[in-house]
């Protein structure tokens, strides 16, 4: 069975609209969707926004759904100078850029005591993701994916993370997904659709792109659902 994550409603609900035999089932303070995309066996849940939302919903995917993999989508804000609103970029790995545990001699983003930052994507998936945005003609890139409970309005922090962590995009959940996945050995990928350029411009730009950017996403998750073993 594959689990797909979304933050929001609006991320989610193309997903639910294409699935098949659905039902839900309510757990932990969330609906999962259950049914079938192209004859797989799918849920679809909203987690919910931020770091410890998304953590919770992944448990709850593999110990009571059973997932064999993970698929989280949304919208980010673009901190590659490359990337333009609408684009995609499907996660070579993830990490938590507000974990900050340097006053105990750790470098920015290594989580103490687990000596991991970055959360490696599977690979099978990524590629998946890849034929599906080539199919569709979407102009995508693989790479790091930022995560933290923040949102990034600044031109100085995006160049600041850029530097120190070479990330394409900022968001609020990815990461946290793909920790909880790594601990439970499951396949994971963060897609995520670009909604701002992550500066003073951010409410205006994701409020105006939120929807178009929202179905970029989707119609790759839906386009690789079917390869996924």
């Amino acid at each position: 069975m594959i689990g797909i994550i979304a933050a929001m409603d609006s991320e989610v609900r193309d997903v639910k609209s294409a699935m098949a035999e659905g039902i839900e089932i309510y757990h932990g303070g969330m609906t999962f969707f259950k049914g079938k995309l192209h004859q797989k066996e799918v849920v679809a849940v909203k987690s919910g926004v931020g770091k410890v939302n998304a953590a919770m919903c992944t448990q709850i995917l593999i110990d009571v759904f059973k997932v064999n993999a993970i698929i989280h989508v949304g919208v980010a804000g673009a901190v590659h100078p490359d990337l333009e609103i609408g684009d995609i970029v499907i996660s070579e790995d993830s990490c938590q850029y507000d974990m900050d545990a340097r006053a105990f001699g750790h470098p920015r983003g290594e989580i103490p005591n687990m000596d991991i930052t970055f959360f490696k994507a599977d690979p099978v998936l990524i590629k998946l993701a890849v034929a599906a945005a080539e199919e569709l003609g979407a102009s995508y890139r693989v790479g790091r994916v930022m995560t933290a409970d923040l949102g990034v309005d600044s031109n100085q922090l995006k160049e600041e993370l850029r530097e120190e962590f070479g990330g394409l995009c900022v968001e609020m959940e990815g990461a946290a997904v793909g920790q909880v996945a790594m601990l439970n050995q499951v396949p994971y990928l963060v897609i995520r659709s670009m909604s701002d350029k992550a500066d003073s411009d951010l409410t205006d730009d994701y409020k105006a792109n939120l929807e178009a950017s929202i179905k970029n996403g989707v119609a790759i998750v839906l386009s690789m659902v079917s390869g996924v073993a």
